[in-house]
């Protein structure tokens, strides 16, 4: 099987390729015009303490200690493609150039009418949680995309589209094979947004052979949406890398803050959906009230860092909040196995990488659990402490911090529940079932 993984948001991608490689499937990815540190495979798999540029970063001027990109990762940068058009040729007769892009101009006008034609009624037809129609514009802002993407497309057995916009290349370029629609986040509010980004996610859902749903809480939106060919498989999580250690940087981090004890809550700063401001007023309560000697560690990244400083600020606890950079993985499995408790997030009710990989290290984790939506996804609830307002949190981080073996049994009960329901072999072989279903195999 030769499989392709398009989009590489969170490095998703990145990981199932990597766990697919393992198992001796031909698994690449192709990663284009979205250079997200995040998204990045060194930022996945190489040790540094450097920061880099969380949009740009330059890897040649950081000490990766031999890590290499592997060469089954392929980045596609649009502009210098666009640039490079006409590099290093000589034009035969003058004009050649502009009768060339006169010509590949016209032959995508042509392109795009019979496609916007196919495409107009096969939404009309698929579509009927919107009240919208496919536009000209819908098809016809996709032509230079197409023209890039297509030759690295039509090789492969099967594609696997990640995100916002890659089904939707993923559904033009090869509208006659089949493609898998992986859902991160993708499925809770944009296909009902206005606009071209919700109706081609729309269809591209309603095309695709299946969707790999990650967050269990947009089954209410496929249900919304009308979708039946919807497949849950966990966010992949490497156990083998996030794993319980003690070595002399977890050592380093506890003793960096000074403090009896250290609270670890990664999560990027968005109120909305993750609740920081709910753990920062649970720390007033733990330190105030409870009288606990705590550092709480985040990171300084997301869209309200800002806003979150200043709630620190007017409530008085800045002694005990430390910021971090954003953090590599393997720096984060560090500081993981550095924390006490780790925080994950409290508005959703599920769960992203924070908790498997945190509970893959041994680690007890706060976070708010909705038990109901995950039923149709795990046999087995995890060993998580649920809680949502911050009153509920700062109780549970309090009774954690004071029964030190109430942490290390839930930690242990913690690393079982990932390698039985979470691990990256469970992962792959959820993989394998499926492509081997569309595929026919």
């Amino acid at each position: 099987m030769k499989i392709l993984h398009i989009g590489n948001i969170a490095n998703n991608a990145y990981n199932n390729a990597k766990f697919q490689r393992r198992v001796g499937i031909q698994a690449d990815v192709l990663c284009y015009d979205y250079s997200h540190v995040m998204a990045q495979p060194e930022w996945e798999d190489a040790e540094f303490q450097e920061e880099v540029d969380e949009y740009y970063p330059e890897w040649a001027q950081v000490n990766l200690k031999g890590f290499r990109r592997p060469d089954w990762f392929r980045y596609l940068d649009f502009n210098q493609l666009n640039a490079n058009h006409f590099n290093g040729r000589k034009p035969l007769f003058r004009g050649q150039f502009t009768l060339e892009l006169k010509w590949m101009r016209y032959r995508e006008v042509v392109r795009t009418a019979v496609q916007f034609a196919k495409w107009r009624w096969a939404y009309s037809r698929l579509v009927h949680h919107r009240h919208d129609q496919l536009q000209y514009d819908d098809v016809a802002s996709q032509c230079v995309q197409i023209r890039y993407l297509a030759p690295f497309l039509k090789e492969y057995d099967l594609v696997q589209a990640y995100g916002l916009y890659e089904p939707k290349f993923a559904l033009l370029i090869t509208p006659n094979r089949p493609f898998v629609a992986f859902e991160h986040g993708t499925m809770r509010d944009l296909p009902f947004e206005e606009g071209r980004n919700g109706r081609w996610i729309s269809l591209a859902y309603k095309k695709a052979s299946k969707i790999i749903v990650t967050n269990p809480d947009s089954i209410l939106s496929a249900r919304r949406m009308g979708l039946e060919n919807i497949e849950f498989i966990p966010h992949p999580v490497d156990e083998t890398k996030c794993r319980p250690q003690v070595t002399p940087s977890t050592a380093q981090i506890r003793n960096a803050y000074g403090r009896e004890f250290v609270i670890f809550c990664p999560s990027r700063q968005n109120w909305a959906l993750k609740g920081n401001d709910k753990v920062i007023r649970a720390l007033t309560d733990v330190v105030n009230r409870q009288k606990l000697d705590v550092v709480l560690l985040l990171c300084r990244w997301g869209q309200e860092v800002e806003r979150s400083q200043r709630l620190i600020e007017e409530l008085g606890i800045g002694r005990n909040v430390v910021w971090l950079p954003p953090l590599n993985k393997m720096r984060l499995v560090e500081f993981y196995n550095a924390a006490d408790v780790v925080l994950d997030q409290f508005t959703l009710g599920v769960f992203g990488t924070t908790t498997p990989e945190a509970m893959a290290c041994g680690k007890p984790v706060v976070l708010y659990f909705n038990e109901e939506v995950h039923k149709w996804c795990f046999p087995v609830m995890p060993p998580v402490i649920s809680a949502c307002t911050p009153q509920e949190i700062s109780f549970r981080i309090v009774e954690l911090l004071r029964s030190p073996d109430q942490r290390m049994k839930i930690g242990q009960q913690a690393r079982a529940w990932v390698e039985r329901y979470h691990g990256w072999k469970l992962v792959v072989e959820k993989h394998i079932r499926l492509y081997h279903e569309i595929l026919g195999l």
